[in-house]
């Protein structure tokens, strides 16, 4: 429901807050809210009720004379239609249906990713490792074994996260043109989106703080080595293990803000254009 309530926060902030529309306002929501219930009932997805709702609502100059406030929408509007798309846009704009398909197919794979990410950010520790293991004579082989087993281990997690890499970006391909850049902003589309980063907002923000925080702190144990064990023995060694404990934090705080960031990213898309280029400039709300 916060997702509807953001939507019509920022439909209706281009007009006045007379107590005409305020009344309209609050007889939409409730259409809204018994619509996406309705849906929900029947058997939807939370998004795909939430698109569906706004696809049927989401027009201010759709509903208000069922609202009966086109009178105070036309001279809000000054003749203009607000939410029309721009007829000289390059590619035909978003459409609510495409950016639903979007957003589920980020949703979808996001632990797919996140999964990829971490075992191609764990990969080089067996390589790090097992030699200096193999040096300090903790392991049954010799140190060329090591490094054989060493990179079979990179190569084998590097294709697996490749794999997966692989495997969701044909998810994210549909709808192709989005996934291309072959499309034009929808002031609708648009505040649908953020209005779905501002929901798992919260979320992110935490959990990009601890990631932040989990990565400056990451070198400590490499400096603790080298500070307290740079004379041992071992210091190769324990070297080896500060770095493995590095790859391994680092991989953590990705495995923590990754899962977290696709709302964000597909608002970002939808609202600037694919991969950040801004193709118009739609209304954002303040």
């Amino acid at each position: 429901m916060n997702v509807i309530t953001a939507y019509l926060d920022t439909m209706f902030s281009a007009h006045p807050q007379t107590p005409r529309m305020l009344e309209a306002k609050a007889e939409l929501q409730a259409m809204m809210e018994d619509a996406y219930a309705s849906l929900i009932a029947a058997g939807r997805s939370e998004n795909e009720a939430v698109g569906q709702v706004i696809s049927d609502f989401g027009n201010i100059d759709e509903v208000a004379p069922v609202l009966g406030i086109s009178s105070d929408v036309a001279v809000a509007a000054g003749g203009t239609d607000r939410g029309s798309v721009p007829a000289t846009a390059a590619h035909p704009p978003v459409t609510l249906d495409e950016a639903h398909l979007f957003a589920d197919a980020h949703q979808r794979t996001r632990f797919r990713l996140t999964a990829a990410v971490i075992l191609l950010a764990l990969s080089p520790a067996a390589v790090v490792f097992l030699p200096a293991a193999a040096r300090a004579g903790i392991l049954p082989f010799e140190e060329d074994a090591a490094v054989f087993t060493g990179t079979l281990v990179v190569l084998l997690l590097a294709a697996i996260g490749l794999l997966l890499f692989i495997s969701a970006a044909r998810i994210h391909a549909s709808p192709r043109r989005i996934a291309e850049g072959r499309f034009s902003t929808n002031p609708a589309v648009s505040r649908w989106a953020e209005a779905l980063a501002e929901r798992h907002e919260h979320g992110r923000i935490r959990a990009l703080q601890l990631a932040v925080l989990l990565s400056i702190l990451s070198p400590l144990p490499l400096i603790g080595v080298v500070l307290f064990w740079g004379d041992s023995p071992q210091h190769e060694l324990w070297i080896a293990i500060g770095v493995v404990i590095i790859l391994f934090v680092v991989a953590v705080a990705l495995g923590m803000l990754l899962p977290r960031a696709w709302a964000h990213t597909v608002a970002d898309t939808l609202t600037r254009g694919a991969y950040g280029r801004k193709r118009s400039a739609p209304t954002r709300r303040k």
